[in-house]
């Protein structure tokens, strides 16, 4: 027995390579796991220079020096990020602080349309299931009110942890930018041997997660607009904030769709009832998330990914289940690395 897990174990570990880049992985994964929570800023840091890399190779490819490439490259960071700051954010808040208000009336509203179900569907509905659910909503009323109270606490610290990240963010992601190369290389240094297979796993995940982290900004962007467009046209509440939570869905692949749906159909039924403008609503929102599956992805994406939908929704439960949601996050990042790496390891 134990010669055959020696035997299995050299197959696995056939050389020094492969033991560095385990400990490494082992080492990556510890960290992950108990200081999660302060590497976020590097993370996103890391991510976001990422993006700007192809923003500068786009420009230099119109003849501009590499240095002027990374100055505008910078320059389109923080303008963005300014303009986030002093517009959107500030909408965005106003309508979260306006539905905070509005959750009382809303709550009402639901209860009376819920009331009115049996009347209107009494094939489907019955006034036992519906006082059922009243009392078990009343139950849970006053555990989320005694959320709430921790939450808006807790929430002070969590203000005071933001102002710092804002802080932090473009410092980082400054560095990233300028001096990557000395960091890559310092990088390289701290590996010992040789470092092929480590060449391979980076040639893998540079080419398709390069293609998956600009497409799934661009995805971002146009599925947020148009949401915004729709949203507006409807004149659906809290417009700006619902579009925000559209784009960054589309994040979360095929369960991020479906998550997303459910405060869209819940404010636009509450606002509207069921009446023509909550048809129109719910029609123009379903055929934008047809599009985007159907047209949008494939077109921007084009098979960066090679990852089946089944690998991908399972990354997606197992790592938002280890590391919560940053693991949603990167969760197809982290299967693309696992594919390179298996592509790579060697084979005796």
């Amino acid at each position: 027995m134990l010669d055959q897990i020696n035997s299995v174990l050299k197959k696995i570990f056939s050389n020094e390579e492969t033991i560095v880049f385990s400990f490494a992985i082992l080492s990556a994964f510890l960290m992950m796991t108990f200081f999660g929570s302060v590497l976020t800023p590097f993370l996103i840091s890391i991510v976001v220079a990422y993006l700007l890399v192809g923003v500068q190779k786009k420009i230099e490819s119109w003849n501009v020096s590499s240095s002027v490439a990374l100055v505008m490259t910078f320059t389109i960071f923080i303008v963005t990020g300014a303009a986030m700051l002093i517009w959107l954010l500030p909408i965005l808040y106003i309508q979260l602080q306006a539905f905070v208000l509005d959750i009382p009336g809303l709550f009402n509203n639901f209860l009376e349309f819920v009331s009115t179900l049996p009347a209107k569907f009494p094939d489907l509905v019955s006034s036992d299931q519906i006082a059922v659910f009243f009392q078990a909503v009343s139950s849970e009323l006053t555990s989320v009110t005694q959320n709430l109270v921790k939450s808006s606490i807790a929430g002070i610290q969590s203000t005071i942890t933001i102002l710092l990240y804002i802080i932090l963010f473009p410092i980082l992601v400054f560095f990233f930018l300028f001096d990557r190369k000395n960091i890559l290389d310092g990088l390289s240094k701290i590996i010992p041997g040789k470092r092929e297979m480590f060449s391979n796993i980076w040639l893998e995940m540079d080419i398709q997660l390069s293609n998956y982290v600009r497409g799934k900004t661009t995805e971002i962007f146009i599925v947020g607009l148009c949401a915004a467009i729709i949203f507006s046209l409807v004149g659906l509440k809290y417009s700006a904030l619902l579009s925000v939570l559209v784009g960054m869905s589309v994040v979360i692949p095929y369960v991020g769709a479906f998550l997303v749906t459910v405060p869209v159909v819940i404010i636009g039924l509450l606002q509207f009832g069921l009446e023509s403008d909550f048809y129109i609503l719910i029609s123009l929102y379903l055929l934008l998330q047809i599009l985007d599956g159907n047209l949008l992805v494939p077109i921007i994406f084009s098979d960066a990914v090679k990852l089946h939908p089944v690998a991908i929704i399972f990354a997606v439960f197992i790592f938002g289940n280890m590391f919560g949601f940053w693991g949603v996050f990167f969760a197809i990042p982290i299967a693309t690395f696992i594919k390179a790496v298996w592509n790579a390891w060697p084979s005796s």
